[in-house]
């Protein structure tokens, strides 16, 4: 029988892996899978800016600061792809390595002292999501991180039902939805903003490599097999449910860390994804 702290941390990591993957599918239709690395890399940035502000770690306002942060790489990258006439991959290089570097190194000037670690924003805590818990009245109702994914996959699950005509019509003909006057930059900026969010509940429980792979990889790898939109969404989130039930037999075979894991099988499954099509269209 499977101890509840394990059940426990299994579903924190589905519910997260599902609420990464819906945005996820946008940004590769849009050709912004390399943005998801820019913000989860950024809003680092905001985060310690924030805390010297109010000096304390458990502030809203450290979330607050996040998201404005987001919305500045999103803002900066534009800019420097209009101004400065750059390509988009180029302008989120010069942006997000700047505002990331600026962030690690006042957490060495002023914030050595407070549990702002570099190492575990990149790889995670994933084994400790399960420990703190939510109680209301006493009552325990769970660990904090499951309430909190959970929250954010209704909120993405919403968004994308609500505004999926706009979201389609400014994802492939922004021209016809400046006609049809949906103002598709802010369609644009609400799907930065939704993975914004989704990144800075998801960074500190599985670390910006994971949360990067959960967005960008299984709806790469749905892409590979279907170009319907709907589709797309429901295998890309079949795939996540996939790598992650096969990443955690592969942790917990040979012992080693979860979120790595759980990263290798989501490659492994593109590339033989991949493979198969390749082998397939020769035939």
């Amino acid at each position: 029988m499977m101890p509840i702290i394990y059940l426990q941390l299994l579903l924190i990591t589905l519910v997260t892996a599902l609420a990464c993957v819906i945005p996820g599918n946008f940004l590769i239709l849009r050709g912004n899978a390399l943005m998801s690395d820019a913000l989860s890399h950024a809003i680092l940035f905001g985060i310690v800016i924030t805390f010297l502000l109010v000096q304390d770690i458990n502030s809203p306002l450290i979330f607050l600061g996040a998201i404005i942060a987001g919305i500045i790489t999103v803002s900066a990258t534009q800019a420097l792809t209009k101004i400065g006439h750059l390509h988009q991959d180029a302008a989120i290089g010069l942006t997000f390595p700047f505002l990331f570097s600026i962030a690690v190194i006042l957490i060495n000037i002023f914030a050595d002292n407070v549990h702002l670690d570099t190492d575990a924003i990149l790889l995670g805590e994933l084994a400790f999501a399960p420990f703190e818990k939510l109680y209301i009245f006493n009552h325990n109702c769970g660990p904090v991180a499951l309430w909190n994914m959970s929250i954010i996959l209704c909120m993405n699950i919403f968004s994308v039902l609500f505004f999926y005509k706009e979201l389609i019509i400014s994802t492939f003909d922004p021209a016809h939805a400046k006609l049809m006057n949906y103002h598709p930059n802010r369609f644009h900026y609400l799907l930065m903003i939704l993975t914004s969010i989704t990144i800075i509940q998801a960074f500190h429980i599985t670390g910006t490599i994971l949360v990067i792979s959960f967005i960008v990889t299984p709806a790469a790898t749905a892409y590979l097999l279907t170009k319907k939109l709907s589709h797309m969404i429901t295998l890309s989130c079949m795939l996540a449910i996939i790598a992650v039930l096969s990443g955690f037999l592969l942790a917990h075979e040979y012992n080693t860390s979860i979120a790595g894991a759980i990263t290798v099988m989501n490659g492994v499954i593109f590339f033989c994804v991949m493979l198969f099509q390749k082998i397939a269209g020769k035939n």
